[in-house]
């Protein structure tokens, strides 16, 4: 069935944890220390909003919807270990973008796939990690099952603290092995659509973290990746002389990322600045740039609010084209509007507050694509950009598993740390 993949890869999931959160600030960790036990509940629903019926030449221009249920479960083992469990469970439904083709007057018209895509996915992760005097290493395994799809992932990371804590070096690797059989793949209906194939991704992370001073830590990290096999999307099609053709792309795909980070705690306001910016490139010709700031403020009765904004821009890969007059000499067709050049921006708020062991959460991010959002500019801009709203609420439980303090003895409280950043998960075209 038609579908967009949303989501990053397996691979890049495995090692998401190293690359999104500041070493020496996570939550998990803080847990660990602790001796706490962790168990948490997210739902989230993504809707995307309809295409103009100038884009879909009168055409009904609804898209894609998904519902997403994530359990979440953190358990310390003995002196030095702990294991995490992540299960996410999501519906999706709706059309996409299927094919561009030319309208009158040359004006690319998006023609979509009908609102007849219904799937399920079902993701298990899970991790060990030890925790070591100078640094912390991890194995993580992982799983994702939908109807056409099946992915395995594995990776390891590790962190090492250094210059009396004052530094971290982390490093990953990561690796997934992808089959797809799609619906109806090699049919009388859709004899050019294949029946299977697979693809192989491997992942390579490090990154140096930096405490400057004691309220403002940095980071610094470089990643890479390499996907061989099957990376054409088997539901689309590209107008090619007056022909629809199966979506082609390269067979292989070299991917490099340069991403900085930036956390500074004003004690006098009880909060905290988060900066990333982040330039991207790969060997299809694509490059993107991204900044992203955040707030995150303290509030009485322990409660945190955290506003941020993003901007992202991107370049367009060396054979996309919204639809083709002439036939290419390599064969390559894509019109997918992921490939396209682009600006976008979104805007996220979040609320957070924690209450006897519990912490309760909700936020809500709008997100608007166009080529008039990008500094750079836009030639040939897909019809199919996507606009978005995520809503999100959850429930955590931490508990202890060390037993109580006697009577009348006290604990010293640290100084504030930097608030745990929220996780970003780099998204590649």
């Amino acid at each position: 069935m038609s579908k967009d993949r949303i989501a990053t890869s397996p691979a890049l999931l495995a090692l998401s944890a190293a690359a999104a959160a500041l070493p020496g600030y996570s939550g998990p960790a803080q847990a660990w220390a602790d001796e706490s036990v962790e168990a948490g509940y997210r739902y989230s629903h993504y809707q995307e909003a309809a295409l103009p019926a100038s884009a879909t030449n009168g055409g009904p221009g609804e898209r894609y919807r998904v519902d997403s249920h994530q359990f979440h479960w953190l358990q310390p083992q003995g002196e030095a270990w702990d294991f995490k469990t992540d299960l996410m469970l999501e519906t999706m439904s709706g059309a996409s973008p299927w094919y561009v083709a030319p309208g009158s007057g040359g004006q690319a018209i998006q023609v979509l796939s009908g609102a007849s895509i219904q799937d399920r996915r079902a993701v298990l992760q899970g991790r060990a990690r030890q925790h070591l005097e100078q640094g912390r290493r991890a194995l993580s395994l992982g799983i994702s099952k939908e109807d056409d799809y099946l992915a395995y992932s594995g990776g390891v990371e590790a962190e090492w603290d250094f210059n009396q804590r004052r530094n971290t070096l982390s490093a990953g690797l990561g690796y997934s092995y992808d089959q797809l059989k799609p619906t109806d793949g090699g049919s009388a209906r859709f004899p050019d659509r294949i029946a299977k194939a697979d693809k192989d991704s491997f992942t390579a992370y490090a990154g140096l973290s930096q405490v400057l001073t004691p309220q403002t830590v940095a980071q610094l990290a470089l990643s890479y990746s390499y996907s061989d096999g099957y990376l054409s999307d088997p539901y689309k099609l590209a107008y090619v002389d007056a022909r629809l053709l199966p979506d082609n792309r390269p067979q292989d795909r070299n991917q490099w990322a340069l991403t900085g980070r930036l956390r500074h705690y004003l004690r006098s306001l009880q909060a905290a600045l988060h900066v990333d910016a982040r330039y991207y490139t790969d060997s299809w010709g694509l490059a993107s740039d991204s900044l992203e700031v955040a707030w995150v403020q303290k509030l009485p009765a322990d409660w945190r609010l955290t506003p941020s904004l993003r901007w992202y821009q991107q370049g367009h890969a060396n054979f996309y084209r919204p639809y083709y007059t002439v036939a290419r000499e390599d064969g390559y067709y894509s019109s997918d509007y992921r490939l396209s050049a682009y600006g976008a921006l979104s805007g996220r708020i979040a609320a957070e507050k924690s209450w006897r062991g519990f912490s309760f959460a909700a936020a809500v991010e709008a997100y608007e694509s166009d080529g008039d959002l990008a500094l750079r500019a836009v030639r040939d801009e897909s019809p199919g950009l996507v606009d978005f709203l995520v809503v999100s609420a959850a429930v955590s439980y931490q508990w202890s598993l060390a037993p109580p303090a006697p009577r009348g003895t006290s604990t010293l409280q640290p100084e504030p740390a930097l608030p745990t950043p929220v996780q970003v998960i780099p998204v590649t075209p």
